[in-house]
């Protein structure tokens, strides 16, 4: 199970309704904030959703919207006392633009920060991919691993009870049980891991169409409903999103990134769903859970 919490789905500055973009996903005890704009921090603490929690922080791109939560929300983690090592992941750019601040504002995190490129444990991975906006920008890939299960009423059938015949099943190895010999995937029941991807800004591209073919979730920006200029800004309109999710085989698009022009996002969604029909378009502080 992975849950999806929409912190901040406004683009560009913050409106009356939508705060600037933030997005946490968090598996078990494992928790991802995808952007950072000015005001996560308040968010997350308001919220209850546990500052010192997050492990792994994306950064799409260095626009101000996405990043200038960042240096709050690492100087509350130190005054939090956090002791545990923060992954970030990021445009080149960010370890300068993080280590200036710190230079400059004589602020120094009393717990380690390590820029990786991908991560992954013995649960999930994450990955980049490129995306197409006005400057250096990144989506991710959040892939949950394939999760192997024993199927207990054939191991029942069997008569099973050897705990060292069902792990070595479990690991993929043959067993010779009763005399005949137990194959695993007899045994076995594989459950595919959960697949969501993050857009950041972007204009419609075949990079990220590539990218997210069947993701369970595709959070993709849709600043526009339907301007001419969006691509000039390195934008998409909502029906270049609704787009991409449909050539992508996505099973579900949430549309973000919302222009705080507008305050009515009814013909969003209604666009959005003429192309593909399962859209959503999540206000702040909703959620998601993905199974």
């Amino acid at each position: 199970m992975i849950q999806v919490f929409f912190l901040g789905t406004s683009g560009g500055s913050p409106s009356k309704k939508r705060r600037l973009p933030a997005f946490l996903i968090r598996r078990e005890a494992l928790n991802i904030l995808l952007d950072c704009g000015e005001g996560t921090q308040y968010t997350l603490m308001s919220y209850k959703l546990g500052i010192n929690s997050i492990k792994v922080i994306g950064i799409s791109h260095m626009h101000g919207d996405h990043v200038f939560g960042l240096l709050g929300l690492i100087a509350s983690m130190g005054l939090l006392d956090r002791k545990d090592t923060l992954y970030l992941l990021g445009p080149r750019k960010l370890k300068d633009f993080l280590f200036t601040a710190f230079e400059y504002s004589k602020f120094y995190p009393p717990f380690k920060i390590e820029f990786i490129d991908a991560y992954s444990d013995s649960d999930i991975t994450i990955t980049t991919f490129k995306t197409c906006h006005t400057i250096e920008s990144q989506g991710y890939l959040i892939i949950e691993k394939d999760r192997v299960k024993i199927n207990e009423e054939k191991i029942r059938d069997e008569g099973i009870k050897d705990w060292r015949i069902i792990r070595k099943l479990k690991e993929g190895n043959p067993v010779e049980f009763n005399g005949k010999v137990l194959k695993p995937d007899d045994y076995l029941i594989v459950k595919k891991g959960l697949k969501i991807a993050y857009t950041g800004d972007t204009r419609p591209c075949q990079s990220v169409i590539d990218s997210v073919k069947n993701v369970d979730l595709l959070i993709h920006e849709a600043t526009f409903l339907n301007e001419p200029s969006a691509y000039t800004y390195g934008h998409s309109n909502v029906g270049d999103a609704a787009t991409v999710a449909l050539e992508a085989s996505v099973k579900l698009l949430a549309l973000t990134h919302i222009s705080p022009r507008y305050d009515d996002v009814s013909l969003h969604l209604r666009e959005a769903r003429r192309i593909f029909l399962k859209s959503i378009l999540p206000d702040d502080l909703s959620y998601i859970t993905l199974k």
